[in-house]
């Protein structure tokens, strides 16, 4: 049983951690900076545990004692599934900066849990060493059960359970698991454990009840998959005139995607509307690709007819499948012979893809915690030149300021679009007369200078209809200075998109 429990324990470790990333990304999103400091606190209290636990063993070497470090375990998961999300939210309100929020969370979220797990395997080599002669291939065997275990609950976990189980869900089903090997270790005086174990059932109840409540209510709704953590709300927009709206959000405090309830097909975000620059520049186009889907806006609307190019096809390549059935569901997309979606990495379909396309939407840089690096290299650039027929177009959202240290990812991936493209610009959408202030920025690259002559906006007319004055409105807001290049381009081999994204650390 000794051996079966170091095991065990292993890989419930494995899985605490690996659900650990999916318990913080509402509250820090899911950036290298979160997943340093969630790998370095559950490790600094698996050590801190290891020692307690080896001292433990010398003071109380019973099969009583670890039945009680099994059950401190259990208690820490329990714990961290009943308060994670009021813990994640209370710090997170309260501190600006990324490091030390994403530090603090997953101490106050995970040390517990983890430094029991760390008591446990000490404690069992301690109960298993029986001669000074074999110590140390009752240690190396131990180690070796645990690492094995480690082993698998990081594929389950990554694999497994998180596409199937919410990340609550998983939390008490540890709990009940280590439960559970604490009672079969140590089954003298099991009541105490048998009530918790009851109390945990009724908690988890109350969870799954709760979420469905809140779900059924207009609260938030919550889509967890191997890549996100979807969140999705109801609400108004006053803005106009109390229209009731639908967002999208995998990142705390933004929102990824939005759709007016009594327009699906309309671009809700300011940054969505300078979608419409690619027909302007390339009016017959035909064949569109949009890499990054979300709540699938970009694609209604060119499907809709209201873009001007009734007759294109679409082609949209999303990483997440949930993010295209969450579209399904609540953001009204439907299927249609024109549109075609993969689900896969848009820099593994860029690498192997050898058609072309006349226009090419890149929204894959959305997030302000979680910045796709390889879709800004000087390599990516490449692969996106070749995807863009003669005459075709990139436009390309990212989240960043123009001027300034905050403008740095920017600027990085500016100069390597340069390389390739003809005519690249940049328009401010958000804040156009503060271009040193972080903003949605659309990046429009044409494939042929010829393309800047041939644009709609460039026409001159007595009298413009809605659609050209939107365009010429959004012409206004062309960054018109000379861009520096400061700033060493993103590369495959070396690009420090956290460094260049101090400013996603401060609130």
């Amino acid at each position: 049983m000794l051996e079966v429990t170091v095991f065990l324990c292993g890989a419930l470790v494995m899985v605490l951690e690996m659900v650990g990333g999916r318990v913080l990304a509402p509250h820090v999103g899911t950036s290298a900076i979160v997943w340093t400091s969630l790998i370095g606190v559950v490790l600094a209290c698996l050590a801190l545990g290891a020692w307690a636990g080896g001292r433990f063993a010398d003071k109380k070497l019973s099969r009583s004692g670890l039945g009680q470090a099994l059950a401190g375990a259990a208690a820490g998961c329990a714990l961290t599934a009943f308060f994670h999300t009021a813990i994640g939210t209370g710090i997170t309100s309260h501190v600006g900066n990324l490091y030390a929020g994403a530090v603090l969370a997953a101490i106050a979220i995970f040390a517990l849990p983890a430094f029991f797990f760390g008591m446990i395997t000490p404690y069992v080599i301690r109960l298993r060493i029986a001669s000074i002669d074999t110590a140390g291939a009752t240690v190396g065997r131990l180690y070796a059960l645990s690492t094995a275990g480690s082993i698998l609950g990081t594929f389950l976990g990554g694999f497994v359970l998180i596409s199937w189980f919410s990340s609550t869900a998983i939390l008490w089903g540890l709990a009940l698991a280590m439960l559970a090997l604490s009672l079969l270790n140590s089954p003298r005086r099991p009541w105490l454990r048998i009530i918790l174990a009851a109390i945990f059932i009724f908690l988890a109840w109350q969870d799954l009840a709760w979420a469905d409540w809140q779900a059924q209510n207009g609260g938030v709704k919550l889509v967890e998959s191997p890549y996100n953590s979807i969140r999705i709300m109801e609400g108004k927009d006053y803005g106009r005139g109390g229209a009731p709206v639908r967002l999208m959000a995998t990142d705390p405090g933004y929102t990824q995607s939005g759709m007016l309830l009594n327009a699906p097909d309309e671009l809700y975000f300011d940054y969505t509307r300078y979608y419409a620059l690619g027909p302007n520049y390339v009016p017959d186009a035909r064949n569109i690709l949009i890499l990054g889907g979300g709540g699938y806006s970009v694609p209604k609307w060119l499907l809709s007819g209201k873009s001007g190019l009734d007759m294109a096809n679409v082609q949209v390549v999303e990483l997440d499948p949930a993010m295209t059935e969450t579209a399904r569901r609540h953001f009204s997309l439907r299927d249609d012979p024109r549109l075609k979606i993969l689900h896969e990495d848009a820099r593994s379909f860029l690498n192997r893809q050898t058609g072309q396309y006349d226009l090419v939407f890149v929204d894959v840089f959305n997030s302000h915690y979680s910045i796709p690096f390889q879709m800004g290299t000087a390599e990516a650039a490449r692969q996106l030149r070749r995807a863009v027929a003669p005459g075709g177009a990139v436009l390309m959202n990212l989240i960043s300021a123009v001027e300034g240290e905050d403008g740095r990812i920017f600027r990085s991936i500016w100069q390597n679009l340069a390389r390739e493209f003809p005519v690249v610009r940049v328009y401010c959408v958000g804040l156009p007369s503060e271009p040193d202030k972080v903003q949605n920025l659309m990046i429009l690259a044409l494939a042929d200078e010829k393309s800047l002559a041939g644009s709609h906006a460039h026409n001159a007319t007595s009298v413009m209809s809605p659609a050209e004055a939107e365009i010429a409105a959004m012409e206004k807001n062309v960054y018109d200075k000379n861009i520096p290049a400061d700033v060493p381009p993103l590369v495959d081999d070396f690009a420090p998109v956290e460094r260049y994204g101090l400013m996603l650390t401060r609130k």
